[in-house]
């Protein structure tokens, strides 16, 4: 069977019949590319795989990469073996194939006071005002790096300080917009965007009005926590997870960071309590050595007047009304050897 059709058939089928998002589907075509060149190499037909020689598979390339790389292969696996057994009514090999434990860390994030210096270190250059434009949006509506990419231009309405995001799955959730960034999108809009692409459906674009990608992103992300002494493994993601933990430090019901989130299970939400805890011992300490320290700002509660989660200048929060869905951190790391 030559494999190149089936697998241009199976992302067409992902992306379509199964609604997965077009980086989820980018990424399993790389996986089963991995597949197609282990099986040259071995001199096997796809037809004779069985569980012994994917669990080989699995086996010679954890020894290259990490394990969130491999546990993402591995659901490639099943999700691709069980498109041949329902297509063209193969065996599933993938059936037994084990999974790797992935521990769970506490997510890297920033202050507000740090996520502060970094805007704040953006010029008014064409290149400033897009830069300071995306770390603004990422941080001010949590956004995943794929999320942003993809905004639409006809789904961000300035005028009614909301943005549709449309999440992996295709799900959608309406994410409130507070003024700091209204005015910030508004500026990049006028000045960069529409000079530059105003034919493009997309509401960010390079400087060349070429649709953004992630590389592009993650290279902005990288020289921003460079610059200001952040962690060496900051990156987009930390930033939305700065946003869910300043909504947690004010006290936004659990249920709302969910929904702001775009989480199907709140058990991943829940993460963001524990980076809270962590801060406790050095909260009350701080406080105890701060009598002044006023407590009310941080328990008024997420109603629209008193929110002001992300730092004192941005202004306040309306409540989402937005479709939960799944969340998987973007495997920046894909093909990334362990260290």
């Amino acid at each position: 069977m030559d494999l190149d059709p089936v697998i241009r058939s199976f992302s067409s089928w992902a992306e379509n019949s199964q609604g997965k998002a077009r980086f989820s589907v980018e990424s399993q075509r790389q996986d089963l590319i991995l597949l197609k060149d282990y099986l040259k190499e071995q001199k096997t037909e796809i037809e004779d795989v069985d569980g012994v020689f994917l669990q080989g598979f699995i086996d010679e390339l954890s020894l290259r990469y990490a394990p969130s790389t491999i546990a993402r292969l591995t659901s490639t696996l099943h999700s691709f073996f069980g498109y041949l057994n329902l297509m063209y009514d193969m065996p599933d090999p993938s059936t037994l194939l084990k999974t790797p434990h992935i521990s769970r860390h506490l997510p890297v994030w920033a202050s507000s006071q740090e996520m502060e210096a970094v805007l704040a270190d953006f010029d008014q250059s064409d290149k400033g005002i897009l830069d300071k434009t995306i770390v603004t949006v990422l941080y001010c509506c949590g956004l995943r790096v794929s999320e942003l990419c993809t905004l639409r231009a006809n789904d961000v309405r300035l005028d009614q300080k909301q943005i549709r995001v449309l999440g992996k799955g295709e799900k959608e959730r309406i994410v409130p917009l507070v003024d700091e960034c209204v005015q910030q999108m508004a500026l990049y809009w006028n000045v960069v965007r529409q000079p530059k692409a105003s034919a493009s459906s997309y509401f960010f674009v390079s400087l060349k009005g070429l649709p953004l990608n992630r590389q592009y992103v993650y290279r902005l992300t990288k020289n921003s926590a460079l610059n200001h002494q952040l962690s060496p493994s900051f990156s987009p993601h930390s930033i939305r997870h700065s946003f869910a933990t300043r909504l947690i430090e004010n006290d936004t019901d659990l249920r709302m960071v969910q929904e702001l989130l775009g989480h199907a299970d709140i058990s991943t939400t829940q993460i963001y309590t524990h980076v809270d805890t962590s801060r406790l011992v050095g909260s009350v300490d701080q406080a105890l050595k701060d009598p002044g320290l006023n407590f009310d700002e941080f328990s008024a509660g997420p109603s629209s007047d008193n929110v002001n989660a992300l730092n004192p200048s941005l202004g306040s929060r309306k409540k989402s009304k937005s479709e939960p869905e799944s969340d998987t951190e973007i495997d920046s790391q894909a093909g990334q050897k362990k260290q």
